[in-house]
C-alpha cells in the first residue's frame, strides 16, 4: 500500500496486541506438490518446456522458485493497484472479476511499493547476506529513501514514518516506534526476499526480515513481515499450502493479532475449499466470511499488517497454492488490494516456481519504473531473484 492513493493519515494507530519476538520453532518442510497454471512466460527462461519441478537440478528448482516469488510478487500488486482501497463489492460493479493486469505509464503492468522496496530489500541481502544489521538497512534509507527530493510519492505509511524519524536522529528500533504506522504492513509487503535467500530456514527468514523491519516498524508491523518470510522460505521448498501457514504461525507468538488473524484465515479457507475453486474461485461467502473475521469494521485504513496478511493467507489456501488464483482471489478481496495480492503471489510462486506464473502476465512485467524509489529502477524481478540465489549459494 502506498499512502499517497489514501485520503489521509490516522491520527492514532490501533493497540499492538503482541510483541515482536525473535523466537519460533522451524516450519517442517513438506512433499513438492503438483504445478499450477500457466509456464512463466518469457523470464522463466531456465524451464525447459514439459520440465516437472522434480527433475533438474536443486539449483535449478531454487533458481525457478525464487524468480516465481518475486514474478508473482510483482503480478499481484501490479493487479491489485487499481483495485487498493476499494471493497469487494466495488471491485465486482466494475470488474466483474478482476483477472488480468491492467497496462500503466507506457503500455507495460504497473506495480508499485511492494515491488519496488522488496527489490529494496531483495538488493540488502545482496549485500549482507546473514550479517545484516539494522545500520546497514539505515544506511540504505539515507542513501536510497532519504535522498529522494521533494515528496516520497508511492511510499506507504510506516516508510514515510521511518524516513521521517530517521531525519531527526531516530536510531533503530525506536524510528519504528516513534510514528504512528509500526502496525502496518509495509514490512510483510517486502517480506519475501528474506523467504527466498534464507529458503528452508524459516526462522532465519524471520530473524532477517526482523532486522530490517526494527527501522520501519513496530509490534505487528514485524510479526506480519515474520508470518510471510518464514512462510516464503518453507514455500519455497515446494511445502503444501498447508505446512506453508503452520510455518508462518510457528514464528510468530500464538497470543497476538496477527497469530489469531491467521488462525481464522486458516479456518474460513479450510471451510470454503472445493474442488472447483481454483478453476472458478470461491464464492461470494468466502469474502464475506473473511472480511467480518478479520477487518476492523471501525477502522477506515486499509493497511493493517494483521489484516492484509491475513486476506493473503487465506487467499492462497482456498486456492490450493495455485499462483493465478491465489493472487486474484486476493485482488478481489480488495481492501490494500496490491499489497495482499502481492504477498499471496509470493507465497504461491515461491511454491510453484516461475512456470507456474501466468505467461500473459509474466510477459506484461517490465523492469520497475522507480516511481516509488528511484535507486531501483530498471531492475527486473526475475534478475533480482537470481541475484539472491547466488548470494544464497555464492554460486551465479
Amino acid at each position: 500500500m502506498n499512502a499517497e492513493n489514501t485520503p489521509g493519515l490516522p491520527d492514532a494507530a490501533p493497540a499492538d496486541h503482541g510483541q515482536a519476538l525473535d523466537r519460533g520453532k522451524d516450519g517442517t518442510p513438506g512433499q513438492d506438490q503438483g504445478q499450477g497454471r500457466g509456464n512463466g512466460g518469457p523470464h522463466a527462461r531456465d524451464q525447459a518446456p514439459g520440465r516437472g519441478r522434480d527433475q533438474g537440478s536443486d539449483s535449478d528448482r531454487a533458481r525457478d522458485r525464487a524468480r516465481g516469488a518475486l514474478l508473482a510478487l510483482a503480478c499481484g500488486d501490479a493487479l491489485g493497484r487499481p483495485a487498493e482501497n476499494m471493497r469487494p463489492e466495488q471491485i465486482a460493479e466494475r470488474w466483474g472479476r478482476l483477472t488480468e493486469l491492467e497496462a500503466g505509464p507506457g503500455g507495460v503492468a504497473a506495480g508499485t511499493d511492494d515491488t519496488e522496496y522488496s527489490i529494496f530489500a531483495a538488493l540488502l541481502l545482496c549485500e549482507h547476506g546473514s550479517a545484516l544489521t539494522p545500520a546497514h538497512v539505515v544506511a540504505a534509507y539515507e542513501d536510497q529513501v532519504l535522498s529522494i527530493e521533494g515528496p516520497m510519492r508511492g511510499a506507504g505509511f510506516s516508510e514515510l514514518g521511518a524516513a521521517q524519524a530517521l531525519r531527526r536522529g531516530i536510531a533503530p528500533p525506536a524510528s519504528g516506534r516513534r510514528h504512528l504506522h509500526g502496525w502496518s504492513d509495509g514490512l510483510a509487503m517486502r517480506a519475501a526476499p528474506y523467504g527466498v535467500f534464507a529458503a528452508g530456514d524459516p526462522a532465519e527468514a524471520a530473524r532477517l526480515v526482523a532486522v530490517d523491519g526494527s527501522v520501519s516498524q513496530s509490534g505487528e508491523g514485524i510479526l506480519g513481515g515474520r508470518a510471510v518470510a518464514a512462510a516464503v522460505a518453507v514455500a519455497a521448498t515446494g511445502a503444501a499450502p498447508e505446512q506453508v501457514a503452520e510455518a508462518a504461525l510457528a514464528h510468530i507468538p500464538a497470543d497476538s493479532w496477527t497469530a489469531r488473524n491467521l488462525a481464522e484465515a486458516v479456518r474460513i479457507a479450510s471451510e470454503h475449499s472445493g474442488s472447483d475453486t481454483a478453476s472458478s474461485g470461491p464464492g461470494p461467502e468466502f469474502g464475506a466470511a473473511l472480511h467480518r473475521a478479520v477487518v476492523p469494521g471501525h477502522y477506515p485504513w486499509t493497511d493493517l499488517a494483521p489484516e492484509a496478511v491475513a486476506l493473503a493467507f487465506a487467499a492462497y489456501l482456498v486456492a490450493g497454492g495455485d499462483v493465478e488464483e491465489s493472487v486474484v482471489t486476493a485482488a478481489n478481496l480488495g481492501r490494500d488490494a496490491d499489497t495482499t495480492a502481492a504477498i499471496a503471489g509470493a507465497l504461491s510462486g515461491a511454491g510453484r516456481g516461475a512456470s507456474g506464473v501466468p505467461e500473459r502476465w509474466a510477459a506484461a512485467i517490465s523492469p520497475v519504473t522507480g516511481a516509488c524509489l528511484p535507486s531501483v529502477a530498471g531492475r527486473h524481478v526475475v534478475d533480482v531473484a537470481d541475484l539472491l540465489v547466488a548470494a544464497r549459494t555464492g554460486r551465479p
